[in-house]
């Protein structure tokens, strides 16, 4: 998940919205906290290397949009206007409960986390990306006011090059089904609907998209499939044909992987931009590997 920052908004909050309480209790479960722990560890070289910052706030509740949400798992905060001060939030109470939903399955447990790190990291590479690109470049700022007002009119031209077709739009709802936990996005329409609701803006789902994609190309589960069992929990679906919705799940998700080398020729933007990521993704791991 993306959130933008305000520049007139202290930089040091690294979500000015949260609704902030004391750190958790020390009698708490050991076991969740040390493999969090473990696995920020393990991704802070990486981060490092990409200028990336990174903070654990232990707010239960956010502000967006005047309403009270509960807060994601993760959250990758940019600057407005600019995408500077790239900043990925960990919120601590949703990972440290996944340890229950994970009948605390100590392996689960940290491919689920280890995921969820990485599909941030390739939000924030995603907009990385956008932002130099804008700024090596004259024609663009000339064409566009801002780095964020080209990044939206990128993940535009992504989904109306996709959805030019039957079998690029199949692909991208079957990828909002899978983000949104919604079985009931069966059109562009009510996609653009729980985008505009969820996130003020419609298009928001090829930034999803782009991260699954990336996931599945580089040889990773994607953070829904990391979910495992946990999607049994208080989930709502039609699961007559596949018993559980994680069957149901795998099936989705096998569905889209095989999609994936079919959506990246029906658009050239979703190619370009794939190249930029995953190639800045390789450089960084080849640095915090050295």
């Amino acid at each position: 998940m993306a959130a933008r920052i305000s520049p007139e908004i202290n930089k040091e909050l690294a979500m000015p919205e949260l609704i902030e309480l004391p750190a958790p209790p020390a009698k708490a479960d050991l076991a969740p906290r040390k493999v969090l722990c473990c696995e920020i560890a393990r991704a802070k070289p990486s981060l490092r290397a990409l200028g990336i910052g990174f903070s654990v706030s232990y707010a239960q509740k956010r502000i967006k949009r005047g309403r009270t949400r509960k807060p994601p798992y993760f959250a990758s905060c940019y600057n407005v206007g600019d995408l500077g001060n790239i900043n990925i939030v960990a919120f601590y109470h949703p990972l440290i409960a996944d340890w229950e939903w994970m009948d605390k399955d100590e392996e689960c447990y940290r491919l689920r986390i280890r995921s969820a790190i990485r599909e941030e990291m390739i939000h924030s590479v995603q907009v990385m990306t956008v932002k130099d690109r804008y700024e090596r470049s004259s024609d663009l700022q000339s064409q566009f006011e801002t780095a964020e007002s080209y990044y939206q009119n990128l993940l535009g031209r992504i989904i109306e090059e996709l959805a030019d077709s039957a079998e690029g739009q199949a692909a991208v709802l079957t990828a909002a089904q899978l983000y949104y936990e919604d079985w009931n996005i069966t059109s562009m329409e009510k996609l653009r609907q729980i985008d505009k609701k969820l996130h003020g803006r419609d298009g928001y789902l090829v930034s999803e998209l782009i991260r699954q994609i990336v996931q599945i190309r580089i040889g990773e589960l994607t953070s829904e499939e990391a979910k495992g069992k946990a999607w049994d929990k208080n989930r709502i679906f039609n699961i007559t044909k596949f018993g559980t919705t994680e069957n149901l799940l795998k099936f989705m998700a096998g569905t889209l992987r095989q999609a994936v080398p079919r959506l990246v020729k029906l658009s050239p933007t979703l190619a370009e931009a794939l190249l930029e990521i995953e190639g800045t993704i390789r450089k960084i791991h080849q640095i915090s590997m050295a």
